[in-house]
């Protein structure tokens, strides 16, 4: 058996990328909201390629892409010292137990600190008690903040109804 091996995916990895950005997908959502591979593949190819923040990171077992973390490094932070943010961090299910996931948050805390990041944020659902309990018993603190999101798909923050001074000095 080949050892873990967990690496910056680069952009002829993206196959194995939408391929668990996808599994991802049919964990969370099921086969009847998850995207096909195709569109899948298309936003993982235009998020290399772009300058835009987003990076994955693989983690191979015998050769077989099975753990992923999509994560970006936000700056300025503390101190100007930044923060890696984990997007996703998710584990085939036939992989799991095989401490794939706890792997994937060291390489993530030593890709951090390379950088000059001094903390990794993220973030679970409510209910995702595993999720929680593996990143406490892995160090994590959690923190008393409230989350928001703008759902853009809405007509929220579209614009309409700013002063045009304010505008002006935007």
């Amino acid at each position: 058996m080949l050892p873990l091996h967990i690496r910056l995916a680069a952009i002829e990895d993206a196959p194995d990328v939408a391929a668990m950005v996808r599994a991802v997908d049919l964990h969370y959502v099921g086969p009847e909201v998850a995207r096909p591979i195709e569109p899948t593949l298309a936003m993982v190819e235009q998020s290399m390629r772009e300058t835009e923040g987003t990076r994955y990171a693989l983690a191979f077992l015998d050769g077989r892409a099975v753990g992923l973390a999509c994560f970006a490094i936000l700056r300025p932070g503390f101190r100007l010292s930044g923060l890696l943010f984990v997007k996703e961090l998710f584990v085939a299910e036939e992989a799991r137990g095989r401490t794939i996931g706890e792997a994937l948050m060291h390489w993530l805390a030593d890709h951090a600190r390379e950088r000059g990041a001094t903390r990794i944020d993220l973030t679970t659902d409510a209910g995702n008690y595993g999720a929680q309990a593996f990143y406490e018993r892995l160090g994590a603190t959690r923190q008393d903040k409230v989350f928001y999101r703008f759902n853009l798909s809405s007509d929220v923050l579209t614009g309409e109804g700013i002063r045009q001074d304010t505008q002006e000095s935007a």
